[in-house]
């Protein structure tokens, strides 16, 4: 057992995984122009990312992410951070590879960072590893915030949102403690879980588990997120209104929207039969509550603003106005039937997409050129509405201007890398971003 334990403490650093690489996973809702276009709709002033900015990463892995907005953003600086070695030194080569001068990866933990870094930062991101680090360390990673983070900067958290996932509780306790009892690896240690939790549920031992069909899918991931996902020492769901409040009292930054587009319109992510309740109830924190409840929600990916500035109602409507959109080439303009939201599919009006399609195939359009056709001329919220489901099925991207300074050659280059690397990701430089291909 002496032996066991110490294979496992060797294969962690403070409680979180370390013998694994994380999977090169592209997050679209931590790009600098995803991020604005977001906050310019919730009616708040943004860094100007036409300009130059300083971008930070907490958490970075193997740097895709950040490799893709340094494309796309020649003129700014990116820094990503990781306390995995082999992440950092994998993420370094990649950059290296393409040529990339505009990003800095460096091997640290949060606390040495805190203490080391004299950088301040327009943006601050940190996905997927709140809630599975310790309490202390969450503490930590708010300081940098605190004092790293620019006036009127940019702060995105992702993290695992109770009720809806508590439902994994039971399956990640199964998990852990076979990786507990095994002197294998930690992706081998999954692999070893995920054959007893069949065999279990095989035996009829989850019969009565709510969401055990859910539960399966998570558990066809690859072995390495699992890893990260489960084995930590610190796994713990949190509510949302505990983790704002966490934020404002350490870091000043109030919490804006969600990166999840359609999470910011009630009217396309709350159930029909709630939205008037939860219209009614003057209690901010009890209101955001009761929308993780009627949404089941899982993760959060929020959005705070450090001292925001709002937008005056003329000046909003302009900056709205100016938004401008491009119709994904990958997609079939007739397919477009039904829109995914966290309550369901969504039935599209076959008129109102026909109309939008008809338009966006030919051009790119700005929000006021879209609120002039007939379908939204009088409705300007429905119009917004249909954005938010188009763009959260990426049929809709939102548009980067000028393009002028990205390098085509290198974007080019990235995209070869992808495919020959067996990795469906493909940069789109008019827009800024990435998509899956």
């Amino acid at each position: 057992m002496v032996e066991i334990l110490d294979m496992k403490i060797m294969n962690k650093n403070q409680g979180y995984v370390l013998d694994s690489v994380y999977p090169m996973f592209f997050y679209k809702e931590i790009q600098p122009i995803w991020l604005n276009t977001i906050i310019q709709f919730q009616g708040f002033k943004t860094p100007n990312i036409l300009e130059t900015f300083s971008y930070l990463e907490l958490g970075c892995a193997t740097g895709i992410n950040l490799i893709v907005a340094a494309i796309h953003h020649p003129h700014a600086n990116f820094v990503g951070v990781d306390f995995n070695l082999v992440h950092i030194e994998t993420a370094n080569r990649f950059a290296k590879h393409l040529g990339i001068k505009n990003v800095t990866f460096i091997h640290s933990d949060f606390e040495h960072f805190l203490r080391t870094n004299q950088q301040a930062f327009d943006y601050i991101v940190n996905h997927g590893t709140y809630t599975w680090i310790a309490s202390q360390q969450q503490h930590t990673l708010l300081e940098i915030v605190a004092n790293s983070l620019k006036e009127g900067g940019v702060f995105y958290l992702h993290y695992m949102c109770s009720p809806g996932s508590l439902a994994l509780d039971p399956i990640q306790k199964l998990l852990q403690l076979v990786d507990q009892h095994t002197e294998v690896t930690s992706e081998h240690s999954i692999e070893i879980g995920k054959k007893l939790f069949h065999d279990l549920n095989q035996a009829g031992t989850f019969i009565n588990h709510p969401k055990i069909d859910a539960i399966i899918k998570t558990l066809d991931s690859p072995n390495a997120a699992l890893a990260h996902e489960f084995l930590t020492e610190h796994w713990k769901p949190l509510y949302s209104v505990d983790v704002h409040r966490q934020v404002f009292q350490t870091t000043k930054s109030t919490y804006i929207a969600s990166a999840q587009l359609c999470e910011n319109l009630d009217s396309i992510s709350i159930p029909l039969n709630m939205q008037q309740m939860i219209k009614s109830i003057q209690a901010p924190a009890l209101k955001e509550y009761l929308k993780d409840v009627a949404r089941e929600a899982k993760q959060r990916e929020d959005i705070f603003l450090k001292n925001p500035q709002a937008l005056h109602k003329t000046e909003h409507l302009q900056v709205l106005g100016k938004l401008s959109f491009k119709l994904q080439s990958n997609i079939s303009v007739n397919g477009i039937h039904t829109f995914k939201t966290a309550i369901g599919q969504i039935q599209a009006s076959e008129q109102v997409i026909s109309v939008l399609l008809d338009l966006l195939s030919k051009q790119d359009a700005d929000v006021k050129t879209l609120s002039q056709l007939s379908v939204f001329k009088d409705n300007f919220m429905f119009l917004i509405e249909t954005i938010f489901l188009m763009m959260n099925e990426q049929y809709l991207l939102p548009i980067l201007n000028p393009i002028e300074q990205i390098n085509q050659d290198l974007v080019q280059q990235f995209n070869t890398l992808m495919q020959e690397k067996g990795i469906r990701l493909k940069l789109i430089p008019e827009c800024g971003t990435a998509i899956e291909i």
